[in-house]
């Protein structure tokens, strides 16, 4: 999996077809130089029409390689838990807007995180069941989320009772994919969101995944202590403060209170 803020407004396919290119170009003439072929060469230099075909045979060869990677675009909206079942660090995606697959069967668990207007003109954050999406990239350079109208404690409701969610290539044709709610169990030590993967995947329902069944070795320890990357840019204050009101929200009076407390005993800064 690599991260990478966007930046570019270059279609991914034609970086790679021109980057391809350029190569295969460099490739055939030093293939040429070092094995010698004085007779192929000189046909080579004289025969335009040869290099161009040996281009293009090599990059029949290469182009399945570099252009069937797959671009997953990340949504504001969208909180990203587990990729293809291992969990995903939130420091890692920090400022990125999207994430590089590797061509073929994947999976998320992701929750929709959105704020959305009340009856009485006030605003609240909403935040969804988690869901555990399945699709294939195979042929497919480029997956778009796009999620239903979300404005309303109206549309909130129907979406939990009901969730659905596309997934659009990049010419926005529909991917054909597998949508559930992911089955959580409390825990004393929080949300295991990677062992509710492994046991749903391993339960062979609507949206499992066999594959990523086994639990893989979990990096974000490397991130556990405190650097840099535990800093909360300025453009994500917003977002964290409306999740503390709804938690917030949530706790009965007594949690308030102890949370009230605490907070009473926090450094100001």
């Amino acid at each position: 999996m690599y991260v990478k803020a966007h930046i570019s407004t270059m279609h991914p396919m034609q970086m790679h077809e021109g980057k391809t290119a350029e190569y295969v170009y460099m490739l055939v003439n030093v293939i040429i130089e070092i094995f010698g072929y004085i007779t192929a060469a000189e046909s080579f230099q004289q025969e335009p029409s040869m290099k161009t075909g040996i281009a293009t045979a090599v990059i029949a060869l290469v182009m399945p390689v570099c252009v069937f990677a797959t671009t997953l675009r990340l949504s504001t909206d969208i909180d990203l838990l587990v990729l293809d079942g291992k969990k995903v660090s939130s420091s890692l995606l920090r400022g990125a807007d999207s994430i590089e697959l590797d061509n073929g069967p994947h999976q998320l668990v992701l929750r929709v995180e959105k704020t959305i207007g009340l009856a009485n003109h006030e605003q609240r954050m909403y935040i969804s069941a988690p869901l555990i999406v399945s699709f294939n990239t195979q042929r497919v350079s480029q997956v778009n989320i796009t999620l239903p109208r979300l404005e309303t404690e109206k549309e909130s409701a129907a979406f939990d009772a009901s969730p659905r969610l596309e997934l659009l290539d990049g010419d926005s044709m529909p991917i054909p994919v597998k949508l559930d709610i992911l089955a959580l169990t409390s825990s004393p030590k929080g949300t295991d969101y990677e062992a509710a993967t492994e046991i749903y995947n391993k339960a062979g329902k609507r949206a499992s995944l066999p594959q990523f069944a086994t639990r893989m070795a979990d990096d974000s320890t490397l991130l556990s202590g405190v650097s840099e990357l535990d800093v909360i840019p300025p453009q994500s204050q917003t977002l964290t403060e409306q999740r503390l009101k709804f938690w917030f929200q949530q706790a009965d009076p007594e949690t308030r209170a102890r949370f009230l407390q605490w907070v009473k005993q926090q450094p100001s800064s």
